[in-house]
């Protein structure tokens, strides 16, 4: 070959070479993008229906009050989040009071904050009572709610008589 086409050849390759290091180069380039998130406050709460009923059955033994009856198939869940220092509670109340009988509830607090009061009675019709306190930033499933029913006084029968039980999940004070 040639010198001189040599040297064309070895400049063409060069070249070449060249153009294709500049491609790569230039392909390459960036961005960016401010992504902002926004995590509002949550408080929701829901029960899984309504108990089953409270049937108050005759003593074993006469002269005996009955026994108290209880019921836990219903649970509770919450969802909820707080500011800084902030905590929530659960708290229940009742629309009027049964003859002749004290109701109680208890919800279990397993998560991993919250403390509950354990059995609590409804005293008093439409006040809140206290069941959980404490809650700050968590998610609970299905924790049990136990009712018991417990004769105070013999009185007249009745049947299917409903009293509504309304649940709120309110800031604590």
């Amino acid at each position: 070959m040639k010198p001189q086409l040599k040297n064309v050849v070895l400049v063409v390759l060069i070249l070449g070479i060249a153009s294709l290091a500049s491609v790569a180069v230039a392909a390459t380039d960036n961005t960016n993008q401010n992504v902002t998130v926004t995590f509002s406050e949550i408080a929701e709460l829901a029960v899984s229906g309504d108990p089953g009923t409270l049937t108050i059955a005759a003593p074993a033994t006469p002269g005996d009050l009955p026994a108290d009856v209880t019921e836990n198939t219903t649970t509770m869940s919450w969802t909820c989040n707080v500011g800084a220092a902030a905590t929530r509670k659960i708290t229940g109340s009742i629309d009027a009071l049964f003859s002749g009988i004290k109701l109680y509830a208890n919800v279990t607090a397993a998560g991993s904050n919250g403390t509950s009061a354990g059995k609590t009675e409804f005293v008093a019709a439409a006040t809140d009572y206290d069941f959980i306190t404490g809650i700050t930033n968590e998610n609970v499933s299905a924790e049990t709610i136990t009712y018991t029913a417990e004769v105070t006084a013999m009185v007249a029968p009745y049947t299917d008589t409903t009293q509504i039980v309304t649940w709120t999940l309110t800031e604590d004070s």
